[in-house]
């Protein structure tokens, strides 16, 4: 029998439940950047909100403190965003601050000087981290908007620099596409299957500290 889209959406739920796991159908913008694999398996097991590191907790309490200091009411934060995928998904997002029609994005980083050539201070970057520009372009493409800002802050001495960023909708249209490789990832999780096939974005390197590296180690073994 051919059921509505809001009954089989509501059906799938009921088969959640009864397994013990209710998978919410969104996929955050901020998980594109990394491990489709492991996007996956958070979505599949519920743990995404728990995966924060401790550099991402001192960024979160810096964006509260920024927030409070320069709050105002032509200002909004934490603006929800949501793009609509296949079957019922959506890509999720949440931008720092709006300010008119300019979303804008806050980083905090480090300057320690890794080498000679690195910048000390945000003045001599030239241009912003490639997964800042990367999520807020996504940002931009689902406010159907055109340009936008990423502010990168010395979490030190917090000077700053404002770097202007357009809209690239190719650029959207290939984090789709991997919105997309999650979505088949958990599929087959539900089905019972590993997905194997997809594989971490940047090596082995970003196994290190993943939540998951005993479950992918243990499958990847047999």
């Amino acid at each position: 029998m051919e059921y509505p889209e809001e009954i089989k959406e509501f059906n799938e739920r009921i088969r959640n439940a009864i397994v013990g796991k209710t998978p919410e159908r969104k996929i955050w913008v901020t998980s594109l950047s990394y491990c489709l694999r492991k996007a996956a398996l958070s979505i599949y097991l519920g743990t995404f909100k728990y995966e924060r590191t401790g550099e991402m907790l001192v960024g979160s309490v810096l964006h509260e403190w920024l927030g409070n200091a320069i709050s105002g009411e032509d200002i909004e934060f934490e603006v929800t965003v949501e793009y609509p995928l296949e079957d019922g998904w959506k890509l999720v997002g949440r931008v720092d601050a709006v300010k008119g029609d300019y979303p804008l994005e806050f980083k905090f980083k480090g300057f320690n000087g890794e080498d000679e050539s690195s910048p000390k201070t945000p003045d001599e970057m030239n241009e912003p981290p490639e997964l800042a520009k990367e999520q807020l372009n996504a940002y931009l493409n689902m406010m159907d908007k055109k340009l936008g800002y990423i502010y990168v802050f010395d979490r030190n001495g917090l000077s700053f620099k404002p770097f202007p960023i357009e809209r690239d909708e190719k650029a959207f249209q290939k984090m789709v596409g991997r919105a997309k490789v999650v979505i088949e990832g958990v599929k087959q999780l539900e089905s019972g299957s590993f997905p194997g096939w997809i594989k971490p974005r940047y090596g082995k390197r970003e196994c290190k500290g993943c939540l998951f590296r005993p479950i992918c180690e243990a499958v990847e073994s047999k």
